[in-house]
């Protein structure tokens, strides 16, 4: 009954506890931690739109990279497209006041193709002009589901459109780091990284010396953001150009952002032909799950109804359970339990041969090793054992799985009998274990030999005397 109590008390707290876990869970849609790594040109990367990312517009998985843009040259003329992680990213919590540092390396091509589209055959593409190449791309974040605003092409960035490219607000705002090829009216130079808070004038931005698109060039960026400071870094290399070239800025993520955003990339082009490619990419966030539980006292409304049966069923599994690990415990006991009630036979308290635990038998035997065995019978291996002191060299006999199944009835039984037996040519049984890993029986050692073998050698030493004595007597 101890034994019993003990483990409804385990169920009733396993059932407590996650039910109290419940109450303090996350409110429905908010996500927890999460990290994650692509390698685009991986081989066995496979098409990762729809599944791991939510490819928008134009955007697709190409040879080798993500394409944001289209990649086929005639067919550029003012594509945007934006590829993203496909699960929400806990940015800030409302209950803890927590903000999320996070960090994002990835690298990229912008591959330019000098050349216009044949409706506009004046204008001027050529990247080394100062009319610089088109338009760009960027790291951003926004609201979760990512969604492209009509008309954001060219300048925009597949970021904004012309009604909020200035000033957006709701779930239009948008945080990016920006990598501009392209001289529009409210662009610092053609070849430039910056930081965009819901505009798209740069509030923070740095001059990039090499073409961000020359010679098919790998750009390898590193954006971080600090809860502790409040600031948001880019730092940039160009294949080619051992420079690294930094662009920050404070940001309130909590003012700026909703509690859970979406991550990605994008990118557009207008009259100019460009390709924009990100080969690879890794983020991880520092918000940790635990800081994401609310601290309110009372569970959601919708979570009571699903949790008051889920536990009582869950409940009822484990008594049923607690209750055939009893029986279990009541039919087979296991050798290996403190209990010192059980330390000798329960069908021999008295006089009689000891019982040994299972692990006491294995160490003695060298875990019933091969070198140890001294031969098999009918019923199962005898290997030699050496008990200490006490008992010192042992046979002990594990019966077979098959013999063992005869009833643990017919083992006392047996375990009786051979303990009663009391003879000079017959070894004694000294212990016995009944381990659910086999029934085993611990008899003397008997030296230089097996029992036959010294009856057989006793009898012939006396027929060999005898038959001198019966010539002696014929010879006299």
């Amino acid at each position: 009954m101890a034994a019993i109590h003990h483990l409804l008390s385990v169920s009733v707290y396993i059932i407590c506890l996650c039910y109290l876990l419940s109450l303090t869970s996350a409110p429905p849609g908010l996500a927890t931690a999460l990290s994650f790594n692509f390698n685009f040109s991986s081989s066995n990367s496979g098409d990762l739109c729809d599944t791991e990312l939510r490819c928008e517009r134009d955007a697709r998985m190409g040879s080798g990279a993500i394409d944001l843009t289209k990649n086929e040259l005639r067919a550029n003329l003012y594509s945007a497209g934006r590829a993203s992680y496909g699960r929400p990213v806990p940015l800030w919590d409302n209950a803890t006041g927590k903000v999320a540092s996070f960090s994002s390396n990835f690298t990229f091509q912008i591959r330019p193709q000098n050349e216009t589209h044949e409706k506009f055959p004046g204008e001027k593409c050529d990247f080394n002009s100062s009319d610089g190449m088109a338009d760009g791309m960027a790291f951003f974040l926004a609201r979760y589901p990512s969604r492209i605003p009509p008309n954001s092409y060219g300048m925009n960035l597949a970021l904004f459109n012309d009604s909020n490219n200035l000033n957006s607000t709701g779930d239009d705002r948008v945080v990016a780091v920006e990598f501009d090829t392209y001289f529009s009216p409210m662009d610092h130079s053609n070849n430039h990284v910056g930081i965009d808070v819901n505009s798209i004038n740069s509030k923070a931005y740095t001059n990039v010396t090499k073409r961000l698109g020359s010679d098919n060039a790998v750009v390898t960026v590193e954006v971080s953001y600090d809860n502790r400071t409040g600031v948001l870094v880019a730092h940039l290399q160009i294949s080619g150009d051992e420079r690294w070239y930094t662009v920050s800025m404070s940001v309130d993520m909590k003012k700026e952002l909703p509690q859970q955003v979406a991550v990605g990339f994008s990118g557009a082009s207008g009259i100019c032909i460009e390709l924009h490619q990100v080969l690879s990419w890794s983020f991880s966030s520092t918000l940790e799950e635990a800081t994401v539980l609310a601290t309110n006292s009372r569970p959601p409304r919708w979570l009571v109804p699903v949790l008051v049966p889920s536990a009582a069923v869950a409940f009822l599994a484990l008594v049923c359970t607690v209750g055939i690990l009893v029986c279990r415990r009541r039919i087979w006991d296991s050798d290996d339990n403190d209990d010192r009630e059980h330390e000798q036979a329960e069908f021999e308290r008295g006089v009689g041969p000891r019982r040994y635990r299972y692990h006491e038998l294995a160490a003695a035997t060298k875990g019933f090793a091969e070198e140890e065995k001294l031969g098999r019978g009918g019923f199962g291996n005898v290997y030699r054992g050496s008990l200490g002191d006490q008992d010192g060299s042992v046979a002990i006999k594990m019966f077979s799985a098959e013999s063992s199944a005869q009833g643990r009835k017919e083992f006392e039984s047996e375990v009786k009998i051979i303990s009663r037996l009391r003879h000079r040519n017959l070894v004694h049984l000294l212990g016995w274990s009944d381990s659910p890993r086999g029934l085993l029986l611990v008899y003397q050692l008997v030296p230089e030999g097996s029992l036959d073998r010294h009856i057989h050698t006793s009898c012939l030493t006396w027929t060999q005397r005898y038959e001198a004595k019966l010539s002696s007597q014929f010879h006299s």
